[in-house]
Order: C-alpha cells, then sequence, then structure tokens
C-alpha cells in the first residue's frame, strides 16, 4: 500500500510554481513517485502517489490533473490545511484540485516540462 507521508519523500522538481497553484514531484526510497498538488476544496497541500504510465499519459496532455490524482494507487493521501495535517482515506474525503481540470500544457501554457 502506497501513503504519501511528505515526511518519507525526497522532491525531485517543482513542475508548476504560480500564483494559482503549485505543483511538485517526489520520490521515496524505494522509488515510488508522489505528487503534491495545491487544492481548491478542501483549501491546503495533498499528496499522492501516482505511477510512471499515469504521470507520462498528463505530461502527454492525455489526461487532466484531477484525473491523475483520482487515478492514484494510493488508499491514503497526505492533507495539509492551515489547520492541520492529517492522512485522509481516499473513501472518505473528496478532494479538487486546484486547476484540477487542465492538462499540463493548459497549466504550463506551452512551456515544456524537463524531467
Amino acid at each position: 500500500m502506497l501513503i504519501a507521508e511528505r515526511n518519507d519523500l525526497q522532491p525531485i522538481k517543482v513542475l508548476i510554481s504560480n500564483s494559482m497553484m503549485q505543483l511538485e514531484l517526489f520520490e521515496n526510497s524505494e522509488g515510488n513517485l508522489f505528487l503534491s498538488s495545491s487544492t481548491k476544496q478542501p483549501p491546503g497541500v495533498v499528496y499522492f502517489a501516482t505511477t510512471l504510465s499515469l504521470f507520462c499519459g498528463f505530461l502527454q496532455n492525455s489526461i487532466t490533473l484531477q484525473t491523475l490524482f483520482k487515478a492514484t494507487p494510493s488508499v491514503f493521501v497526505e492533507l495539509t490545511t492551515k489547520e492541520e495535517t492529517a492522512l485522509y482515506r481516499l473513501a472518505n474525503i473528496d478532494i479538487t484540485l486546484t486547476c484540477g481540470d487542465q492538462t499540463i500544457k493548459q497549466l504550463t501554457g506551452n512551456s515544456p516540462i524537463e524531467i
């Protein structure tokens, strides 16, 4: 089971950082990929696992950020809000990502991202 606890993650690259949102790629000690993204509802930052194939689909504009999040192999995600940081079972919480309805091309305005 992949759990995205940010204390165990090593930062790889900030993919997007602007006034609207932050999207960052991480890796754990086993080589699993994780992302953190700004959330619209509830407001905060969520950390979640992804797979290489899903992440590549996102980078190739095949899926939106929200679709990438919904396809996470994580059962639990870490959500950091102004009030607290906690693990949530995805089945028990509805999370909407900031700009989640957009592809990477829409988010970056055609600027390529190098990993």
